[in-house]
């Protein structure tokens, strides 16, 4: 593989990763504290539903913007 198409794979990779988390960060945008604790505190998203593993990411994502750190 020649250097501009690791240099090109590298971007690529970088793009998926941003692309994603993107994504988590946009999820829970609107959830405000005590939504964010209650979500954690019972594995369930808004509707009542077991958070899958794309919402256990984001809702970890949002606590540490709102909190600050990771939930425990």
């Amino acid at each position: 593989m020649s250097m501009n198409e690791q240099t090109a794979a590298q971007w690529t990779m970088l793009e998926r990763h941003f692309a994603h988390h993107a994504v988590l960060i946009n999820r829970f945008r609107g959830a405000g504290p005590s939504d964010i604790v209650s979500m954690w505190e019972t594995q369930r998203n808004e509707a009542g539903d077991p958070l899958s593993q794309l919402e256990r990411e984001a809702l970890v994502e949002r606590h540490c913007e709102v909190f600050g750190s990771w939930p425990t």
